[in-house]
C-alpha cells in the first residue's frame, strides 16, 4: 500500500497494476486430453507432462505416510516453519513454547528485579550518606 502511495505521489501516476492482477486465479487442469497427448504419449498416466515436472520439482513432506510415494521429507522443516494468519490477524502456529525456556525467562526476571532493588537500596543508602557528611562539615 505504501509504495503504490509512493509511486503515485513521485510520478503523479497511477501504479500499473495495482487494483488488478497479472495472474489470474482459475486453476490449469493437469488431466490429458485424448487429443492433446503432444510428446506425452508414451507413458500410461493421464496426467499432463507439465504437471508432472512441477510435482516432481516441488517440496514434500511425506513423513508418516501409509504406503506409496517417494519418502521425500526435504521439505519438512521448511513446512513446520510457515505461520499462517486469520483474516482476523490471529496467527497460527505450530510451535510450542519449551519449559525450561519459560523456567529461565522467570529466573531471570525475578534476578533482574532484585538485583534493581538492591542497587537502589545502595544508591539511597549512598544519599543519605552524603546529606551526612554536608551536615558534619557545615556544623564544624
Amino acid at each position: 500500500y505504501g509504495g503504490q502511495e509512493m509511486y503515485t505521489t513521485i510520478t503523479g501516476k497511477e501504479l500499473p497494476h495495482s487494483t488488478t492482477t497479472l495472474i489470474g486465479n482459475e486453476c490449469m487442469s493437469c488431466m490429458e486430453g485424448a487429443d492433446a497427448n503432444y510428446n506425452d504419449q508414451q507413458d500410461a498416466d493421464a496426467v499432463k507432462e507439465g504437471c508432472e515436472t512441477l510435482y516432481l520439482q516441488a517440496g514434500k513432506c511425506e513423513q508418516g505416510l501409509n504406503g506409496g510415494g517417494s519418502g521425500n521429507n526435504n521439505a519438512c522443516q521448511y513446512m513446520e516453519g510457515i505461520n499462517m494468519v486469520y483474516k482476523d490477524g490471529g496467527m497460527f502456529s505450530r510451535s510450542h513454547s519449551s519449559s525450561a525456556a519459560g523456567v529461565f525467562i522467570g529466573l531471570f526476571s525475578c534476578s533482574f528485579v532484585l538485583l534493581s532493588s538492591y542497587a537502589y537500596y545502595l544508591k539511597s543508602k549512598l544519599d543519605r550518606a552524603k546529606v551526612q557528611l554536608v551536615d558534619d562539615m557545615l556544623s564544624s
